[in-house]
C-alpha cells in the first residue's frame, strides 16, 4: 500500500485511531473533522493564505481523562501509511499547523498527537519533537508565507514566536501504532464495563 493511497484507506485509518485513543480508556470524548456537532473544533485557517488553500484541520480532537492528563484537549493527524514515503513532508506541514492552531485556539491545543502505521527518517527520531524542528518547518518555503505572511526567509524568521514554538515541541507524541499492536487494548464489554465505572464515580447519570 503506497501510502494513504484512497479516501477509505484514509477513514479506515482514521477509525482505527480513534478507536484504538478511545480503548485505552484515557480518553474522555474524541471527534472527527467531519463531526456534525464538533467538526468546528478541529478546524483552523493559515492567517496569511486565502482562497481554498485558507482552511486546514486536524483528524481528530478530544480530551483526556485521569491523573496528570485529566481534562487536557488533544489534537491529532493521523497517516495510514505501511512505510515511509512522504511521511516527513506531512510532519513538517502538521508541525507548522501546530504553530498556527496554537496561536488561535491554545485551549483546543492541549496535546498534539501525531499517529501513524510507520516511522520516518528514524536516524533523525529523536529531533522530530524540538523547537528547531518546529523552527525549520514554519520556515519551509511550502508555509513559511501561509504560517507567517513573509516570502523571505529571513523575514519570516523575524516574526518567529519562540514560546509558541517551544509550546508546540513540548505537545507533540509520536505514537507510530501496528496491526497487532492495536489488539493490545481493552475489549469493547471491558471498556465499556470500566466506562460505566468512571461515570459512575464522577456522579454522571446519578
Amino acid at each position: 500500500m503506497a501510502g494513504e493511497d484512497s479516501q477509505d484507506t484514509g477513514r479506515d485509518g482514521l477509525q482505527r485511531a480513534k478507536q484504538w485513543l478511545d480503548l485505552s480508556t484515557r480518553v474522555l470524548q474524541s471527534w472527527a473533522y467531519d463531526d456534525p456537532t464538533l467538526a468546528e473544533m478541529v478546524h483552523f485557517a493559515w492567517p496569511y493564505a486565502s482562497g481554498p488553500a485558507k482552511p486546514f484541520s486536524f483528524d481528530l480532537g478530544g480530551k483526556f481523562r485521569g491523573d496528570s492528563l485529566d481534562g487536557q484537549s488533544f489534537l491529532a493527524e493521523v497517516k495510514n501509511y505501511r512505510y515511509e514515503m512522504d511521511l516527513a513532508e506531512h510532519f513538517r506541514d502538521f508541525l507548522a499547523k501546530c504553530y498556527v492552531a496554537l496561536g488561535d485556539h491554545p485551549r483546543r491545543c492541549g496535546n498534539f498527537l501525531w499517529i501513524s502505521w510507520a516511522p520516518f527518517q528514524a536516524q533523525q527520531w529523536h529531533k522530530h519533537a524540538t523547537t528547531e524542528k518546529v523552527r525549520s518547518s514554519l520556515l519551509h518555503k511550502a508555509n513559511r508565507v501561509r504560517a507567517l505572511g513573509e516570502d523571505d526567509e529571513a523575514e519570516a524568521a523575524k516574526k518567529l514566536d519562540v514560546e509558541r514554538m517551544a509550546a508546540v515541541a513540548s505537545r507533540v507524541w509520536l505514537i507510530t501504532l501496528g496491526d497487532r499492536q492495536e489488539r493490545l487494548v481493552l475489549t469493547e464489554e471491558h471498556f465499556y464495563q470500566i466506562a460505566e465505572m468512571l461515570a459512575r464515580e464522577r456522579g454522571v447519570g446519578a
